[in-house]
């Protein structure tokens, strides 16, 4: 048995050692302070470790909140730019389909008449995300019956083209050069700087770029009105009166033309070639659409080939550029 090694301390009044006397009450008493200071600075450790260290556990889940974070917010943007295509496509319904075919226009109210109710989003309540996890759940719901709405329209729509075939044919909807040829937009709708005069004037038609020669088709059925072929304004070009709703097209700067005047034609007849005569800086196609002879935006009726094309052409419509004409 360990004996307990005697501690002595100088008396200095009587000038001597003196044995100290040992106490077990003081001794547990310090070896319970030393105890407790020691669990104090371990556990603040332990808790400083927790807060400034994770655990590969915990850095994968913040991780992927991050990320899920983020990607929210991708979403919710992504479907509101739908939403506003969506618009653009019930816009179009009501006042060049729906009109075109004497049918009542569908109320703005009702297309946009929401689907109510607050407890509905109830269950997304509590969370760091809260409210941009409700707002993209609102918009989804909302884009939803719009798309039924939309849908229910079309349906109509599709059932009067039956009726009245030869009014559908005769919409200026078909692409006047194909996809697959066309290089580019060049110039859009809208006030624009011209390449030849310099200055701001109005762009009353959209420029398709192509190689000269490229195949130009009518965009719908009618009969062939004017037929130019000067070296000045808009060139070789063909004015197609569509005898629906005061619509024309026109297809400008022509290298050649294939109709005669007073000559009936077909959507998807070809009626020209792509040229640069007239007031042009380059081969293209320059098309208009006209409404009781006053120009609108061509790609109200333009049929594109997806909804991603045509998201761009109208993003790119934002934007002022040259034209070529």
């Amino acid at each position: 048995m360990t004996k307990i090694k005697t501690k002595y301390k100088f008396n200095s009044e009587t000038l001597q050692y003196e044995k100290i006397k040992f106490s077990f009450k003081k001794f547990f008493l310090k070896l319970f302070q030393r105890s407790v200071v020691s669990f104090s600075f371990g556990a603040i450790l332990m808790v400083l470790y927790i807060i400034i260290y994770e655990s590969p556990e915990e850095k994968l889940l913040r991780a992927e909140v991050k990320f899920l974070q983020e990607n929210l917010n991708k979403i919710n943007q992504r479907l509101k730019v739908n939403d506003s295509l969506l618009n653009v496509i019930a816009k179009n319904d009501n006042y060049i389909y729906r009109t075109t075919f004497e049918l009542d226009t569908i109320p703005t109210s009702v297309r946009n008449a929401g689907v109510g109710g607050s407890n509905r989003y109830k269950i997304y309540e509590g969370y760091n995300s809260t409210e941009i996890i409700k707002d993209v759940a609102k918009q989804l719901d909302e884009f939803e019956l719009k798309l039924k709405i939309q849908d229910e329209s079309y349906k109509i729509l599709l059932a009067e083209m039956k009726k009245r075939g030869n009014i559908y044919k005769s919409l200026p909807v078909l692409q006047p050069i194909h996809v697959n040829e066309l290089t580019r937009i060049g110039s859009f709708y809208g006030y624009r700087p011209h390449p030849i005069l310099g200055v701001i004037q109005m762009h009353h038609g959209i420029d398709m770029v192509a190689p000269t020669g490229t195949p130009v088709y009518a965009s719908g059925d009618g009969v062939v009105e004017l037929v130019e072929k000067i070296r000045t304004g808009y060139g070789n070009n063909i004015v197609i009166n569509h005898g629906v709703n005061g619509l024309k097209s026109r297809y400008a700067h022509l290298h050649t033309i294939n109709v005669k005047k007073g000559q009936k034609v077909k959507r998807g007849e070809l009626i020209g070639t792509v040229g640069s005569t007239g007031l042009s800086t380059a081969p293209h196609l320059h098309y208009e659409i006209l409404v009781n002879n006053s120009s609108v935006n061509p790609l109200r009726y333009m049929l594109v080939p997806n909804p991603s094309e045509y998201e761009q052409l109208i993003n790119e419509t934002q934007y002022p550029g040259k034209s070529f004409d």
